[in-house]
This record gives structure tokens, C-alpha cells and sequence, in this order.
């Protein structure tokens, strides 16, 4: 049966600090060996990893860039081989680690197909009879006998998630390659993703798309720096995920960044979130809300401008922008501090944590200042449901 145990790995790396750039620096550096400086220093990609992924279940896996993601799966395709630890993959594996990764760029299409069948073990008769459904699904048929070396990354990814897809793998290893496509294939890639997990594959995806992996995983992992932070329901992992993501917007440095050069006549003074006349940073889905802003006009005359608030997940993801441009609704400020809400009557969000940031632009579109980091809102829900908002609904039958 498909099985995947990863036990205690270790991978390291070398990084070179003063590879030569000509023949002469090489020369100079042949001194003798016991005072020669070490040409290389170690880097840990993966620290010490485990997991027990088994058949039929579905693992997705986040991180940020850099975090040991992808080299964990290439040491799971045998790619790569760790420094220290062991993995053991039963059952018969089908990966798409990296873009072209299997294709020869000499070769056509239908080629690669036959090639990459072969190396899955996959016999030629069996693949015919896939081939139809593999150009198909892959939409590249006036290009199937051409060079991939003409392909475009798009038909290199649809192509290649066709074929890993088609040949009936036990396990699937899916890496970020997905979002080379366009949106409407990634939505057809999840479709089979989603049909293969009901058919009893194993399933490895790591992707930065985190409502993906809530709604299509059984169990979820976090790596940050080759270390595993956290393992479990994807709900936990990703709230877990999505939280740190928060604090680091948060730090000095990340304020810093953020803030204008030089703050023009107009300033963000506070930002806070009122419900039922008090001020509030937690909040129950669907509850009633007021996002309120303390706006100096240090100017001697009234401003006339725009507001605009951007709602999101901590991974960036806009839920929502409210703008008074949009709505037809310009500011006036008189100089001193004026106090203006936008107020929403039912935000109907799942449990988590959000972002709001907020600026104020002139009324020829320049930004003049905004609100420094973000303003945190943690929303708590009695239904534990996926996704990402809560929809009052009634089921009826006849």
C-alpha cells in the first residue's frame, strides 16, 4: 500500500563565499592547506523532519519562500538525498517538483509523454490508451507534436500535470509549479486533485494558496527555516501559518517600511475598530462593525480627499478594498482632527485572523499618508467550517 515515511532528516548544504572568478584568483588561492580559509560554510535547508503520511491521505505543506519546501519534496522524489535521516516511499510515485523536470527539449510533446510513462514504469500500449485524455486535459493539441523546447511555461506546466495525473500514481507530490498557469487551469488541476483524493491517492501539495489546502488536505504541516513548526488539521496549521505571517508585518522594520519619507499635511493620527459602542480587536462572525479613523489636518484650510481600506488575510490575500473613489463619498477635512467610520453591518468571516490597512490620498489620486503596519482583527465563529466567510443560508427541500 502507498506509504510515506519521512524519519529524522537532516539536509545541508554548501555555500560557497569566494568561488574564483579567474584563472589568476585560483592560482593565488593555492596556498598551503593549513592556512587556507575554508572556501564554503554549511547552510541547513531541513532540520531534522519527520512525518508519517499513510495511504490514501492527503498532506499539504506551508512555509515561506525559502523555507525547505520544495527541497523536502526533491528528497521525497529521490532528486535529492538528505545529509542525515531516512525516507521510505511505498507504492508507485508521481511528482511535479519542477517545471520541465523529466521533459527533453529536443522532443515533441507526445514524446515527452511516452518518455516520462516510461520512467513511471508505465508500458506503451497503457499510455495510447491515456493519450487522448493527457492532450486533452493538458489543451496544448496543435502544439502535441511540437519541441517542447518551443512550449511557453504554461504549456510545460499543463502538460506535465497531465501526464503525473494520468497514469494512475498512488502517490501524487505536487510543488508550487500550479501557479504557472493560468487561473482557470489551476481551478481544473485542483478538480483532479480533489477527484484523485476521493479515489484513494496519497496526496503531497505544498502551495502558498492556503484555502486550497484547508479545503482539500486531511492533515497539514508548517516549515519555517527547515524546521517543522506545526502538524496537524489544516485548519490549525494554516491559522497557526497565518498568524506568524501577522506578527512579522508587524515589526519595526516592517513599520518602518511602510510609513511615508515625508508626511504631507494630512495624517492617519489612529485607527481602531468599534462594535457596539466600544473599541474593540475580537469580533464574532457576522457581528457589526465600524472601522474608525482619527485623521489630522495640521493644514489651515479644509481638504478635500479620499480613504481607502483594504480588508485581508495575513498572507496578502485582498478580501475586500472599501474606497470613497469607489463610492462617490470624497472626504472633507477641517484643519485639527477629524473622526471618520466606515461601518459594516455583518462581517461574516470565518474564524482566523485579518488585516485592515488604511491611506488617505489627495482628490488627484497621490497618497499622502497612511496608517503605519496594520490593524488587527481576530474573528470568532461557532461553525468550524472552511473557506473563508460564514453566508447565512437555509436548506428547503421540494
Amino acid at each position: 500500500m502507498a506509504h510515506i515515511e519521512v524519519e529524522h532528516v537532516w539536509k545541508r548544504f554548501l555555500l560557497r563565499k569566494d568561488r574564483a572568478d579567474s584563472v589568476g584568483q585560483l592560482l593565488t588561492r593555492m596556498i598551503p592547506k593549513g592556512r587556507r580559509k575554508p572556501p564554503t560554510e554549511p547552510f541547513w535547508a531541513l532540520r531534522d523532519v519527520s512525518l508519517d503520511m499513510p495511504a490514501g491521505h492527503s498532506f499539504g505543506i506551508v512555509g515561506n519562500n525559502g523555507s525547505g519546501k520544495s527541497t523536502l519534496l526533491k528528497i521525497l522524489t529521490r532528486t535529492m538525498s538528505p545529509t542525515e535521516g531516512h525516507v521510505k516511499l511505498h507504492g508507485r510515485v508521481s511528482a511535479l517538483v519542477e517545471l520541465g523536470a523529466g521533459f527533453h527539449p529536443d522532443f515533441t510533446g507526445r514524446e515527452n509523454v511516452y518518455l516520462n510513462a516510461s520512467i513511471l514504469g508505465i508500458g506503451r500500449k497503457a499510455i495510447e490508451k491515456k493519450m487522448e485524455e493527457i492532450i486533452e486535459f493538458a489543451e496544448i493539441r496543435p502544439f502535441i507534436d511540437t519541441p517542447v523546447k518551443y512550449y511557453s511555461s504554461g504549456m510545460h506546466a499543463r502538460l506535465g500535470f497531465a501526464v503525473a495525473t494520468s497514469v494512475d500514481p498512488e502517490i501524487l507530490i505536487v510543488d508550487e509549479i500550479l501557479a504557472v498557469g493560468d487561473e482557470a487551469f489551476q481551478q481544473k488541476c485542483m478538480d483532479r486533485i480533489f477527484h484523485m483524493k476521493r479515489e484513494g491517492t496519497s496526496i503531497l501539495l505544498v502551495s502558498h494558496d492556503l484555502s486550497s489546502i484547508e479545503r482539500l488536505m486531511d492533515q497539514a504541516i508548517w516549515i519555517s527555516k527547515g524546521v517543522m513548526q506545526k502538524t496537524g488539521l489544516p485548519r490549525d496549521v494554516v491559522l497557526a501559518y497565518r498568524q506568524s505571517l501577522m506578527d512579522q508585518s508587524r515589526t519595526p522594520a516592517a513599520e518602518s517600511e511602510q510609513a511615508p519619507a515625508h508626511p504631507g499635511p494630512i495624517q492617519v493620527q489612529e485607527a481602531f475598530l468599534v462594535s457596539q459602542g466600544q473599541r474593540v480587536d475580537t469580533l464574532s462572525s457576522g457581528e457589526q462593525v465600524s472601522v474608525t479613523l482619527d485623521l489630522r489636518n495640521d493644514s489651515s484650510h479644509e481638504f478635500l480627499g479620499h480613504v481607502s481600506l483594504v480588508l485581508r488575510r495575513p498572507d496578502g490575500l485582498e478580501l475586500a478594498t472599501f474606497s470613497t473613489v469607489l463610492d462617490n463619498a470624497p472626504v472633507r477635512l477641517k484643519p485639527g482632527v477629524n473622526r471618520l467610520s466606515m461601518e459594516l453591518a455583518n462581517l461574516f468571516l470565518t474564524t482566523g485572523e485579518y488585516d485592515v490597512t488604511c491611506a488617505v490620498y489627495d482628490e488627484n489620486g497621490r497618497r499622502l499618508d497612511e496608517w503605519p503596519g496594520v490593524l488587527a482583527v481576530h474573528i470568532q465563529s461557532m461553525r468550524n467550517t472552511p473557506g473563508l466567510l460564514v453566508l447565512p443560508h437555509t436548506w428547503r427541500m421540494g
